[in-house]
């Protein structure tokens, strides 16, 4: 019994040293993060880290795709931050507008036999009381030109997702139609004064 305890002792000290000496993680990560224990896991954040895209894709869920996208993606310059989420078809990517344009990330997710079906964006709603008003949401958004899909509207949660052609629409025009009903988009701190501005 003492022997083990003595053991454990040592291999304790040895992994306190060794986390010691591990470098410190990046503040803002530059390379492609893993994401196999949950979607999004490891997301950055920082608003220092680019504009942000989530890409719905079919192929993802094949062997070894989504880890060569994330180093394909990750040997990009412009690519600050990637994950990818097999489970839902969804690549996200933080990148340098000016070293790149999102067809650049497209065209390169692409040549990895990945089809792009759309863009996808979420929104916190306010007013959504039940299931019926969920499913009267759905039933605007899924009318809306350039919507390929309405992946949920929860009224639990208060939250709509969408996947949408980027060519056909994009997120003003969702949150327009969206505020064509009763329902209102709760903008994040950061859009709000822009929100507040006066309109000519």
């Amino acid at each position: 019994m003492k022997n083990i305890i003595v053991l454990l002792s040592f291999l304790a000290f040895g992994s306190f040293a060794n986390a010691q000496k591990a470098p410190a993680a990046e503040k803002y990560p530059s390379k492609c993060a893993s994401s196999a224990s949950k979607c999004d896991a490891g997301a950055c954040a920082a608003d220092c880290c680019g504009p942000m895209v989530k890409l719905a894709v079919n192929g993802l869920e094949k062997e070894g795709v989504a880890e060569t996208t994330k180093i394909t993606l990750g040997a990009m310059a412009g690519i600050n931050h990637c994950s990818t989420c097999a489970k839902s078809g969804t690549i996200m990517v933080k990148y340098n507008a000016d070293k790149m344009q999102v067809a650049d990330i497209e065209n390169a997710v692409a040549k990895n036999g990945i089809k792009v079906v759309g863009h996808k964006t979420d929104f916190k709603i306010k007013g959504l009381a039940c299931q019926s008003c969920s499913n009267h949401l759905t039933a605007i958004l899924g009318k809306t030109e350039g919507v390929v899909n309405v992946n949920k509207v929860c009224h639990m949660s208060g939250t709509v997702g969408i996947t949408f052609d980027a060519k056909k629409t994009d997120k003003r025009k969702l949150k327009a139609a969206i505020h064509t009903t009763k329902y209102k988009v709760v903008e994040s701190k950061k859009e709000a004064p822009a929100a507040a501005t006066p309109q000519s």
